[in-house]
């Protein structure tokens, strides 16, 4: 039985938030950003989701430094990811965790994403895309500049190099 070469899950992880970066950039809506990230997932693991959920939080960053108004939470979907269509309990339950996870994150608490979202049949990393484009969304409307420069600043704070 011949050996598997180790994985990089590193380098998983930074593809993965160079594919979402890159799309954003692009104008990509955010299905076409899933499908950049797809080639990165991991089975049975988080490392997508923490990297992905590590864009949000640097974007919710950009939508929201300090002294600025917070977003508010109501309608936050609706305006910003209003391609999507969350459809039942479930659905609308992941979205809002990974917005709010994101949110936990950047205010130092550390979500249980392994027990609240390992089970889950969709994938948290899914979840972690739209919270991306949600929150550069917000960014580049609060910032009156494009999606592109939002991405390049998430990018640049995470030392990607940012192809589009």
């Amino acid at each position: 039985m011949a050996k598997r070469e180790p994985i990089d899950v590193d380098a998983l992880r930074r593809d993965a938030q160079g594919a979402v970066l890159g799309a954003l950039a692009r104008g990509d809506d955010a299905f076409d950003i899933l499908a950049a990230v797809a080639p990165a997932d991991l089975a049975h693991t988080l490392a997508q989701d923490v990297a992905l959920l590590q864009l949000a939080v640097t974007a919710l960053d950009h939508a929201c430094p300090p002294g600025a108004e917070p977003l508010e939470y109501d309608g936050l979907r609706e305006r910003y990811l209003p391609e999507v269509t969350f459809r039942g309990r479930v659905e609308h339950r992941n979205s809002q965790y990974a917005l709010c996870a994101a949110a936990c994150l950047r205010g130092g608490l550390q979500p249980d994403l392994l027990s609240d979202a390992g089970w889950w049949q969709t994938p948290l990393w899914q979840y972690a895309v739209y919270a991306v484009v949600v929150y550069s969304r917000a960014a580049a409307e609060r910032l009156a500049v494009p999606v592109e420069e939002i991405a390049r600043r998430i990018a640049a704070r995470h030392g990607l190099e940012l192809t589009t």
